[in-house]
This record gives C-alpha cells, structure tokens and sequence, in this order.
C-alpha cells in the first residue's frame, strides 16, 4: 500500500467531518434562542397550571436538597417549586403550586420515562386533581385513602407523593424566610 492510497481517503474524510462540525455549530447557534424561549413559555405556564391566582414567579436562589431542583416565589405570596423523585423508570419531574400557608393548589407532572398507559397516567387531571387543597401531608393509599394510587403503578404515585411532601415540607420550613 503507498501512502496516497492513505492520505486521499483521510483527507476526504477530514473535509467530510469538518464540514458536518461546522453545520453543526451554525445549526445549534440558530436553534439555541428558539429553544429558550419556548423553554421559558412552557416553564411559565406550568407555573400558572399550578398556582392560577399568580402573575408572575421569581427564581429563589436555593440550595437543591433532595428531590427540590427548584423554588419559585409568585406574587400572590404563594411558592412553586419543582422536584424530581424517583419514579419505576426515572425521574417523575413535577411542579408543585403551594399557597404560602401550605394549602396545594396545584400539582403537574413534567416530564417522565414510566411505562405507557401505567404510571404514564400521572400526567391525567384524574389523578394529579387529588392533590388540590391538600395541606400538612399526603400520602398515597390504593384503598380509597387520601391520594388514590394509579392502578398497577404504585411506585410512579408514591413518587409523585413524596415529591409533593417534599415541596410542602420546603414550604413549612423556608416559606416564611422569603
């Protein structure tokens, strides 16, 4: 083998790999406003799903604790945060609306990996509904209790669950620092 039967295909190669980085970057860079802003529509209208009687949220600088990824202070007083508990596939990401004095006036999940027509179901009025004017604690119960668990998907409720309590817990303890 000579070395131009080498240096040819690489230098091909090089170009072709060059040239797909560089539509790469420039498809990024248009992409990346588009994106954060409907990033921010959809983050502000979950918020407004979880918490209606507020018209506008401020970020609060917190410290991430268990499953809190974030907290937002409303202008009504009341607080949304988000949270992440662990669900049968993964994260359960829920967004949880808490009126100052700890009443719930609202519960959304996100975004999740659970199975299909089970624990998918979270993302259904029937069941995130349960959660409105709830205070001080919940908890799920598959026999008629407080939060009614989805049908073969224990696991993804209780996540949901403990995500809540998590967030009334924050609300109990800081709510009044802010």
């Amino acid at each position: 083998m000579n070395t131009k039967e080498i240096v040819r295909p690489a230098v091909v190669l090089l170009i072709i790999t060059a040239v797909a980085a560089m539509l790469l970057g420039i498809v990024s860079e248009v992409t990346a406003e588009p994106i954060r802003i409907q990033n921010e529509k959809t983050l502000a209208t979950s918020m407004q799903a979880v918490m209606p009687d507020a018209t506008s949220f401020e970020e609060l600088e917190i410290e991430p604790t268990g499953t809190i990824t974030a907290a937002y202070k409303a202008d009504n007083g009341g607080f949304v945060l988000t949270v992440a508990p662990k669900g049968f596939s993964g994260a359960v990401n829920t967004m949880v609306g808490i009126t100052a004095d700890g009443t719930i006036t609202g519960v959304r999940v996100t975004g999740h990996s659970e199975t299909p027509g089970l624990g998918a179901k979270a993302t259904e009025e029937a069941f995130y509904s349960q959660f409105d004017g709830q205070s001080g604690s919940v908890a799920v119960s598959k026999d008629g209790g407080q939060i009614q668990a989805i049908t073969s998907a224990t696991i993804t409720s209780r996540a949901v669950c403990n995500g809540v309590q998590e967030a009334l817990d924050w609300v109990a303890a800081n709510g009044g620092a802010y």
